[in-house]
């Protein structure tokens, strides 16, 4: 079976990264749109959205709309803010004691390390979090951006002190990104730990538009406009894909998709990439995000529209080919 799909809560809040979702009633509104599309799982964090000035912006939102009371099922992740130590055992406590108080629930599903704390000794996050899992506060530990010899780590010190083993792991993974194939997956499997991918396109460059605007300036920079890839919103994206084997590898998939027919974009390729021809199955998710309606909708209908014909298939795998061996090292 293919991967589950989750909703990213990202694109909830008040921060300047957002301004779609920033009020309970346009919130509930979402929700129900989620509903009526067959998506009920919702991926948060405390420190949601991106570049806000507040935390558990997000989750305010969500709890004020009632997402829990809807049925809505709610992953968090611990608060993630500086440098300082956040995931010593009183900062987890402190976060996901938040989380519950603002989402006006008793538990969530996941709760998750939203990335390592090279402060804290990974034997001390461990029991932080088994405390919290031991009363009640949440159903399954998880764990975001760590390397695969940090979980080699996790996995050992749960073991050896009986503490709870993460069974979802999220990370950063496409059809650009997939160095984590390698060691960290396999890692994974091994101790029966689900992968949860967000970024499934990129932070938004396998859509095609970042490319279209480089190529473009004149007639395209404003496809760019309210995502990540505008002017100072997240830098992180460009830093990480903007550069020319990548825009070189979109351009190999674009002209193979536009011959189909009919035509694919190389949005919709990369979609059904990662949900029927990726190391994910069964048991596995991706998280989408949004920032409108029409584009939730249109990345749910891409997303489900079942494997790729054999040469838009090769052209995906060929993305790889070209860029694979400059970010391989990722997660390890």
């Amino acid at each position: 079976m293919p991967p589950n799909i989750l909703f990213g809560a990202g694109g909830i809040g008040t921060g300047k990264f957002t301004y779609t979702w920033d009020t309970a009633e346009k919130v509930s509104s979402l929700l129900a749109t989620l509903g009526s599309l067959g998506v009920t799982e919702l991926d948060s964090a405390a420190s949601y959205p991106p570049a806000s000035e507040d935390t558990f912006n997000a989750e305010t939102l969500l709890g004020l709309a009632g997402a829990a009371e809807k049925g809505f099922v709610i992953d968090s992740k611990v608060l993630h803010k500086g440098p300082t130590p956040f995931l010593s055992p009183d900062k987890i406590a402190a976060s996901v004691d938040r989380t519950l108080e603002v989402l006006g629930t008793p538990k969530i599903r996941t709760l998750y390390a939203h990335a390592h704390d090279e402060l804290v000794g990974i034997e001390d996050q461990a029991r932080g979090f088994d405390e919290q899992w031991r009363i009640g506060k949440f159903e399954r530990l998880g764990i975001c951006n760590y390397s695969a010899k940090n979980m080699e780590e996790y996995f050992a010190v749960c073991e050896e002190k009986g503490y709870v083993k993460p069974a979802v792991y999220q990370g950063c993974y496409n059809a650009i990104t997939r160095g984590l194939e390698d060691k960290l997956i396999p890692l994974l499997r091994k101790h029966n730990c689900a992968f949860y991918a967000y970024s499934p396109l990129a932070g938004g460059f396998l859509t095609g538009k970042v490319t279209l605007a480089k190529d473009s300036p004149a007639t395209s920079s404003h496809l760019l406009d309210r995502t990540r890839w505008a002017e100072g919103a997240h830098p992180g994206s460009a830093a990480f894909y903007d550069h020319p084997e990548m825009h070189s590898a979109v351009r190999s998939l674009r002209k193979v998709c536009e011959a189909q027919s009919p035509a694919l974009t190389v949005q919709e390729a990369s979609l059904r990439w990662i949900m029927y021809h990726s190391v994910l199955g069964d048991g596995d998710a991706i998280i989408v995000g949004a920032t409108r309606v029409d584009q939730l909708e249109r990345n749910l209908e891409d997303a489900r529209r079942g494997p790729l014909m054999d040469e838009v298939l090769a052209a995906v795998e060929g993305m790889w080919e070209i860029w694979g061996g400059v970010n391989a090292k990722w997660y390890e």
